[in-house]
This record gives structure tokens, sequence and C-alpha cells, in this order.
């Protein structure tokens, strides 16, 4: 709970305060806040950081059987980052079997393509 009370208070003084260029330069330069990491013997792993820019990036990669009987490697996650107009942007994303697919608020769409019959 602490987590996303710290997390709020973050988005919410990097939406407030007003950066230039090099403001936002020195905050890149900072090291992440919190970067939390767990991996496992075959590959697995889930991973947390959030930046001091406000950025917070969490993704997970997991095993599934494949068809064939391997197995592949597939993951998730999402990104929250604030946008240089002061915006709150998240993306989700997912990699697996079925191909890489984003989406996003902010992020165009793509047109509706007629089914030929």
């Amino acid at each position: 709970m602490k987590f996303v009370i710290v997390a709020a208070c973050l988005v919410a003084a990097a939406c407030a305060a007003p950066a230039g260029p090099a403001e936002t330069a020195a905050r890149r330069a900072l090291p992440a806040l919190q970067h939390e990491e767990i991996h496992d013997a075959f590959g697995q792993y889930a991973l947390r950081y959030v930046t001091a820019e406000g950025t917070i990036v969490s993704e997970r990669g997991r095993l599934v059987p494949t068809a064939e009987g391997s197995h592949v490697l597939v993951y998730d996650g999402e990104t929250t980052q604030i946008g240089a107009d002061g915006k709150v942007y998240v993306t989700k994303y997912t990699a697996g079997l079925d191909g890489f697919k984003v989406e996003g608020d902010h992020l165009p769409k793509a047109p509706e393509v007629p089914v030929v019959v």
C-alpha cells in the first residue's frame, strides 16, 4: 500500500512541476527509485522499476508449451510515463504465440478491415 501512495505522489509531483530540458536531463541521470527483479532457473522472470522522472515499468515473462511439445517464453508488461505535455500515458503490451500486441489510449487505432466473402 505504501508503494501505491509513493507512486501516486511521484506522478502528482511530476505533473505539477514544469520541467525544462535541463531538469529533465538531470532527472534521467538519477538512479531508479525502486527496482525489483525475480528470475528462476528456466528463464521466467518478473520485474518492476520506478524512475525519478515518474516512469513505471512492470513486465513478466513465462514459459508456455507449444503445439510441437517445446516451450516458448511469452511476456506481458506495462509502462506508465509522463509526456512532455504533462499527461500520463499508459502502454500495455504482450508478446507470445499469437504475436506482439500493444495498446494504449494515446496510440493510433488500426482501421477495421472488411471481411471479403
